[in-house]
């Protein structure tokens, strides 16, 4: 998969957020989870990096092996379904489907 770089508050304008969302390629977003409310407040991070190149496929179009770990994906996500909310994990806040989704996964201790 593509890996996201988080920026400090780079200088951009307009246009260079026009042209990076038009670029099929690219992904740019921000977030205010995995950082302390205090932290998001002075300098939200902004998230640039590449699309997955699978980006925009039909599933039986995918590679076998990301098949498989979206299948996972979705069977750990429905067995979190109606988690809604944030909550606060080692001083920072997430949302909290995404903890319980970890946990799910065995990713964090339950």
């Amino acid at each position: 998969m593509g890996k996201a770089y988080r920026l400090m508050m780079p200088k951009l304008t307009l246009a260079d957020i026009i042209s990076i969302r038009g670029n099929n390629s690219m992904r740019l977003t921000t977030s205010p989870f995995g950082v302390t409310p205090e932290q998001y407040a002075e300098n939200p991070p902004i998230y640039v990096g590449a699309a997955v190149a699978w980006k925009g496929k039909g599933y039986k179009d995918l590679p076998a092996a990301v098949r498989a770990g979206l299948d996972k994906a979705i069977k750990i996500s429905k067995a979190c379904a109606g988690i809604m909310g944030t909550t606060m994990y080692n001083g920072k806040v997430y949302p909290a489907k995404c903890i319980a989704q970890k946990k799910e996964a065995g990713k964090l201790p339950k």
